[in-house]
């Protein structure tokens, strides 16, 4: 895979604008490189990487061998050449993208983009078709146009207020429903359906409103993702907005949902309600940093100034240099396990 060329057009003085050509490296930084199976040794002050087989040696000097150690399956090109700007004080994207470029030639690396569960079941084929758009953009733009007026910090408060209802209706909406197990399992499916597809979207609009261009999406049955390469451009408060669209989209769907339900007649609360577990379910699942390596985790990171905080906060309690923001994750992390037997416990 060679990193494609990349352009971005800049508006100039007088309503101009300007073709400018990026660093082909940009195309990677959504990419997890994932390492295979090699072997690292130290010789004479150096690092040799081999697979198996022994038939291929990489020698590695201090900077392949720093980016080498942060290539897990899980942080992305863009986390990796951050680490390596914070640690070598540079930049150079290409350096980074070739580097796992040579070893991906090499057989010692495997990449592909970002998805929940892709590489746990990179081997079976059926697993790994997907359906991709690359249309995304266009759908994107055209709903920033009819709710880009609407997503404004004054409008905060009322989707707060509507999340509220919904919470509210939840709770006194106490009927039982009549639907049996077996009607719901549809319903449930095509909730989840309509939620990911929702929720994907709402990523793309965010990129779309922070003036970038979405260069794809794709739905299969190991997750869904959108490409937002575009958005590692912007500052980090924008990649905190656009990681957090996605949970913020399913919550307020679910409430709206929720509140849906408490009007209809009991009859009909069956799909609301599907509606609103599942985009509760998913809200957590993506949106809950001391979960999984997720959304939130990512806007966590992006606001408190740490790539990757969840593998950075694991290796700094491996190694013991714990400081202030990992033991922040790493408190939330135990009261998220111990939450559940809690509030079982409180109940009981």
């Amino acid at each position: 895979m060679r990193p494609a060329p990349l352009e971005l057009v800049m508006r100039g003085e007088g309503g101009s604008f300007a073709l400018r050509s990026l660093d082909p490296g940009m195309t990677w930084l959504q990419m997890r490189p994932r390492p295979c199976e090699a072997h690292l040794t130290e010789v004479d002050g150096s690092w040799v990487l081999t697979t198996p087989d022994r038939r291929v040696y990489l020698r590695l000097g201090p900077e392949e061998r720093h980016l080498w150690g942060l290539i897990d399956g899980r942080a992305t090109v863009a986390e990796i050449a951050t680490s390596y700007f914070v640690t070598f004080g540079a930049l150079p994207v290409s350096r980074v993208a070739g580097f796992i470029q040579t070893l991906r030639s090499a057989g010692l690396v495997e990449v592909e983009p970002a998805g929940f569960l892709r590489k746990r079941f990179a081997h079976v084929a059926w697993l790994r078709r997907e359906f991709t758009w690359s249309g995304a953009h266009d759908l994107a733009a055209a709903v920033w146009r009819v709710l880009g007026p609407l997503l404004t910090v004054w409008n905060l408060p009322v989707a707060v207020g509507l999340i509220g209802m919904g919470a509210y209706a939840a709770w006194i909406d106490q009927r039982v429903d009549p639907t049996s197990l077996a009607d719901r399992a549809p319903l449930l499916a095509l909730a989840v359906v309509g939620h990911v597809v929702l929720h994907e979207l709402a990523h793309a609009v965010a990129v779309v409103g922070f003036g970038r261009r979405v260069r794809g999406m794709a739905i299969g049955l190991r997750g869904a993702y959108v490409d937002t390469t575009d958005m590692y451009l912007g500052t980090r408060a924008q990649h905190a907005v656009v990681a957090l669209a996605g949970p913020g989209t399913s919550l307020l769907l679910a409430a709206l949902a929720a509140t849906v339900a408490c009007a209809l007649p009991v009859e009909a609360v069956a799909l609301p309600r599907a509606f609103a577990a599942v985009g509760l379910g998913i809200t957590l699942l993506t949106g809950w940093p001391f979960l999984l390596d997720n959304d939130g985790a990512h806007a966590l990171g992006d606001l408190i100034g740490t790539p990757h905080v969840r593998t950075a906060a694991w290796r700094a309690l491996r190694t013991g240099k714990v400081r202030p923001v990992h033991t922040l994750y790493l408190m939330g992390c135990v009261l998220t396990a111990l939450a559940p037997p809690l509030v079982l416990l409180l109940r009981a």
